[in-house]
């Protein structure tokens, strides 16, 4: 109960605190909020939602293809939050990444898959013994494929793992140099839709994952305020697209240029939910992908990663 009211207390002080700074001064003479985007998809939600109207500070953006160099920014101080997988947020603590995860996404859906060409003869996990797979080094990709031959019994030796961008990969699938990609939608989607691949195995009952929202020290201590507000802002633009999945799709089509059915069938399928506060659920999910990432040897050290959620940063429920 004590560690509930201060949460519930941390809450109201930073909301407290940012709408002291908002009546006092102008967004103009607020520290901004530098945050890191993987293919604009939080920007393009929140202007949706209608959730950047009116914030009381600069918020400076940042676009990434992945979460990898996401992290990499945030570790070089160049932004100060940002959402990544939990499995890639691992591989960065694995090297020595300093960050913290202040807010949790839980993918109720999952997120990812392992595509294959369609007429390839390739139809259970066991199938890729021997074959070549492409994939985000590090990324919820690389769980997927980790988690699922696990699943099927398949060592992790039978198969080679083909380290590749996003795009690299999908041309490499397009041209046979592999046989099968682990990705995350819209990739997934847009795979499926114009590429006529299929899905092999999806990240839904083979492998729980939570999206971390992470943050540097620095920002913790310098811009709690900005910080919770930016993350309150994020759950209620989930919340509202839950009722609103065709806006969602037309807004992210328009802004990024993705096709509208790639981004159609993306958001009708997602299934996330912004957790009010860090709980002992998502960090033992997080544990489960760290541990079995040591295990299958794609990290030389375990993690622990309880000690890098600060449980400071609760939102009201």
């Amino acid at each position: 109960m004590r560690t509930f009211k201060r949460l519930a207390l941390a809450a109201v002080v930073g909301a407290a605190v940012l709408g002291t700074l908002a009546s006092r001064a102008g967004a103009a003479d607020l520290a901004p909020l530098r945050v890191g985007d993987q293919r604009g998809a939080v920007q393009v939600l929140l202007k949706a939602a209608g959730e950047l109207d009116q914030v009381p500070y600069r918020i400076e953006w940042a676009l990434f293809p992945v979460g990898a160099p996401l992290v990499e920014a945030l570790n070089a101080d160049a932004i100060d939050f940002g959402y990544v997988g939990d499995a890639t947020t691992t591989f960065a603590l694995a090297a020595g990444a300093r960050l913290k995860t202040i807010n949790v996404w839980d993918f109720g859906k999952g997120g990812s898959a392992i595509v294959v060409p369609e007429k390839a003869a390739i139809h259970t996990v066991a199938d890729l013994r021997g074959r070549r797979v492409g994939l985000v080094r590090g990324s919820p990709g690389h769980l997927l494929v980790v988690a699922a031959l696990k699943q099927a019994g398949v060592p992790l030796a039978d198969v080679t793992l083909v380290y590749l961008s996003a795009a690299d990969a999908k041309a490499a699938l397009g041209r046979g140099s592999i046989d099968a990609w682990a990705i995350w939608d819209p990739y997934v989607a847009a795979a499926e839709l114009q590429d006529h691949m299929r899905i092999l195995v999806g990240s839904q009952g083979t492998v729980r994952e939570v999206e971390c929202g992470v943050a540097s020290d620095g920002a913790i201590a310098s811009k709690r305020a900005q910080l919770t507000d930016f993350i309150g802002r994020v759950r209620r633009a989930y919340q509202w697209a839950e009722a609103h999945r065709k806006e969602q799709a037309e807004a992210y089509a328009k802004d990024t240029g993705t096709p509208i059915e790639v981004a159609t069938l993306t958001f009708a399928r997602q299934q996330i939910t912004v957790l009010p506060a860090v709980t002992n659920d998502a960090i033992a999910v997080h544990q489960a992908v760290a541990d079995l990432y040591f295990e299958a040897g794609v990290i030389p050290v375990r993690v622990d990663v309880a000690p890098t959620y600060d449980r400071s940063f609760a939102l009201t429920p």
